[in-house]
């Protein structure tokens, strides 16, 4: 079955991997970069991104429901030219790498949403008005997403997705974790020392933990760089994969009920993890979880090829 807002946008991939933050909640879609007026804001391989795609672009994202302070209004148009330049990475990689969408391909595709909206009494322009984007972005935006389709699939094998299932059977049996963390921050500006000096901390704080001199949760309120350090670093349920570092959620998982991970960096600081509890899902079977796992590999296929054009990409962002 066509999901209609499948179709807005690559948005829902490309943030997929911001963060590592994912949700399973559907992104706004991204703007078209490259094709509006305007004075140029970055350079992507030679190609411009727009002061209007960049208004454009938060015009999709919507308006802030309190006023924005400069400084904050800055890192948002880092945020939403960052969505915007990585959309032209991979047209520009489809471009090059993607087969070919014909008409009658888009026809085909046009045909099944319309068919999926006329079951919720809306039309095609009913969901492009509610998302924000015209008609012809909307066409752009699945041209895109079928040659996307088009050049993963022919890749990705049975036993590939059996591997990956296997691998991540804890998530795909919606099994949970409950977790706590102690989080010291880590930024690229850090040099070598600076960051092992970070790890060399938790393993004395994780000492005392275990020793008995002080609890988790008192050490995470005396020493977390988190926000929710003063809580005592509860983060709560999470599953395997989409809500936590990869790192994070690995180490989470390989523990069992009261224990306390090593010191773990990822991209975001280096953390200490408690679990406090493991919850068991319903569970799941490889032949009913396949198809999901196809959707699941892709996408992570398209950060891992996203995140390959970023780094050999010639980028200039030239944001005041």
């Amino acid at each position: 079955m066509i999901r209609p807002r499948d179709w807005l946008g690559l948005g829902a991939m490309v943030l997929a991997g911001a963060a590592g933050r994912a949700t399973m909640a559907q992104a706004p879609a991204t703007a078209p970069a490259g094709t509006q007026a305007g004075h140029a804001v970055a350079i992507v391989n030679g190609e411009v991104i727009s002061s209007a795609d960049l208004e454009q672009a938060h015009k999709w994202m919507g308006p802030s429901p309190v006023p924005v302070p400069s400084n904050r209004k800055r890192q948002q148009d880092l945020e939403a030219l960052s969505l915007l330049i990585d959309d032209l990475l991979m047209q520009q990689f489809l471009r090059a790498n993607g087969p070919q969408v014909t008409q009658a391909d888009l026809a085909q595709k046009l045909n099944e949403l319309q068919g999926e909206l006329k079951k919720q009494n809306k039309s095609i322009a009913d969901l492009c008005k509610e998302a924000g984007v015209s008609q012809e972005q909307l066409v752009r935006n699945m041209r895109t997403k079928l040659a996307w389709g088009g050049f993963a699939s022919p890749r990705v094998t049975d036993e590939m997705l059996k591997a990956y299932y296997d691998g991540f059977k804890d998530f795909f049996d919606g099994t949970m974790v409950h977790v706590s963390h102690i989080v010291l921050r880590i930024s690229p500006a850090m040099t070598a020392a600076e960051r092992q000096a970070a790890v060399d901390k938790l393993k004395a704080v994780r000492g005392m933990i275990v020793s008995r001199k002080i609890d988790f949760a008192a050490a995470a309120k005396q020493y977390s760089q988190e926000a929710n350090g003063p809580m005592g670093g509860v983060i709560g349920f999470v599953p395997r994969k989409f809500a936590v570092d990869e790192a994070f959620a690995r180490a989470a998982f390989a523990l069992k009920p009261g224990e306390i991970s090593e010191p773990v960096p990822t991209e975001f600081g280096v953390h200490l993890i408690q679990l406090n509890e493991r919850r068991q899902g319903p569970g799941s079977t490889w032949e009913k979880a396949k198809a999901d796992a196809r959707e699941f590999y892709i996408e992570e296929m398209f950060q891992a090829v996203l995140a390959q054009q970023r780094k050999a990409a010639r980028i200039e962002v030239l944001l005041k």
